[in-house]
């Protein structure tokens, strides 16, 4: 049995069922997050980038247990290239009660294959299931804030259905401040 771990990471606080969150400018953090919480539990990752940080999380968890590979297996992979897939990924999804972290989903709306009338229809759908599964799950869609122009409709559409925005400030990460000497 493993050991619970309690999660010290805040970068998610409203991360709780029927909540959707959107975070932008977490791939510096992404690794240390999921880690985090795959220590506490199972996590889903919908992959739509091709961003799945293996080694970093790998490297997360090592620093945080000796269990890697116990606590690697919380972590549930699946991957789409494309908007169809992702719509299939989202659709099968089972609504169990633990996170659903996706990464870049809108990446695979950005096929120029893919016209901006159905991308919004494949949005919907897409919408839809996010929905279905934070009824019963927290929902974290973890974003770079860039995508081609004339689909950056599809960006607005999902922040203004999230519950939450959360933007990382990755230049705070590494800054440093000098304290003063006198006081």
């Amino acid at each position: 049995m493993l050991p619970q771990y309690r999660m010290e990471m805040d970068i998610l606080p409203a991360l709780k069922p029927g909540k959707i969150i959107i975070a932008f400018g977490f791939s510096s953090v992404l690794a240390t997050l999921l880690a985090e919480l795959a220590l506490t539990g199972p996590v889903t990752v919908l992959d739509g980038g091709n961003q799945f940080p293996a080694y970093r999380i790998a490297h997360e968890i090592r620093k945080r247990s000796t269990y890697v590979k116990e606590v690697s297996d919380r972590l549930f992979l699946r991957r789409a290239f494309t908007a169809y897939q992702a719509v299939h990924l989202l659709e099968s999804a089972p609504a169990i009660p633990h996170p659903h972290i996706l990464l870049n989903l809108l990446t695979t709306f950005e096929d120029e294959q893919i016209k901006s009338q159905e991308a919004d229809r494949l949005l919907t759908l897409c919408l839809l299931h996010l929905e279905r599964l934070s009824l019963s799950a927290p929902i974290a869609v973890c974003l770079e804030p860039r995508i081609v122009e004339e689909k950056a409709f599809l960006l607005k559409r999902l922040t203004d259905r999230s519950d939450q925005t959360i933007f990382l400030n990755e230049a705070s990460l590494y800054s440093v401040s000098q304290p003063p000497l006198f006081i």
